[in-house]
């Protein structure tokens, strides 16, 4: 996860006009996402027991919903890495993968 939240700061820090817009850059870091994004079901397949982890429970209540939003932030981010190629396109592609993003997270991360 740790991973994904990096690249999404690479693509923030260009929407953001924090950091100048570079089309490789932003597709690696949205192909980065992609690619951790289709190894997160797998990650939690085994209940989490940690007291510090900040998974809910209901990621296993509904393992297919979860599992299904983890593979539309993959469908999202792998069609971003292969289209992005201006700054206009860039602040739309980061918005869709923020939605992604919160549609998993506002039901099973604390």
């Amino acid at each position: 996860m740790k991973s994904i939240g990096d690249a999404m700061k690479v693509l923030g820090s260009m929407a953001k006009g924090q950091a100048d817009f570079d089309a490789g850059a932003a597709q690696t870091a949205a192909a980065a996402i992609a690619r951790h994004s289709a190894k997160t079901p797998a990650l939690f397949e085994a209940r989490e027991t940690d007291p510090k982890s900040e998974a809910k429970p209901a990621i296993w209540a509904d393992f297919a919903d979860f599992t299904a939003k983890a593979d539309a932030l993959e469908s999202a981010a792998l069609e971003i890495s292969e289209t992005l190629t201006t700054p206009d396109e860039l602040v739309p592609s980061v918005q869709r993968l923020g939605q992604a993003c919160k549609a998993c997270h506002s039901l099973y991360r604390e």
